[in-house]
């Protein structure tokens, strides 16, 4: 049997951190199943996202109505796991700064 959790009324509407799915993941039994039924959750951080399909991979779940925006989330973070890191410019300029003084300044250039 699979244990139906409703991840708004545990979470919250707005999944904004990595460290809120890794404390949802302590609670959760590996022999278990579960079913996690994301509607209410109306926005879910990369880093949020990121960890959620790590908690589908390490746990026996199933996730259910997501809203499009968290699909799409879910979505670019499973397509990213798969495919290379691209780097589209390999003319980066790197900036020293030694203190708060010198980064504003940089960054009022």
């Amino acid at each position: 049997m699979k244990h139906l959790l409703k991840i708004a009324d545990i979470l919250g509407k707005e999944l904004r951190t990595r460290s809120l799915l890794e404390r949802f993941a302590t609670t959760l039994n590996a022999d278990d199943d579960y079913m996690l039924d994301m509607s209410g959750v109306e926005m879910i951080s990369r880093s949020a996202a990121d960890e959620l399909y790590t908690i589908t991979n390490t746990y026996h779940v199933d996730i259910i109505r997501m809203t499009s925006f968290v699909q799409q989330m879910y979505d670019a973070v499973k397509l990213g796991r798969f495919q290379p890191r691209q780097h589209l410019s390999n003319d980066v300029t790197f900036i020293k700064c030694t203190d708060i003084h010198s980064l504003t300044t940089c960054l009022q250039k």
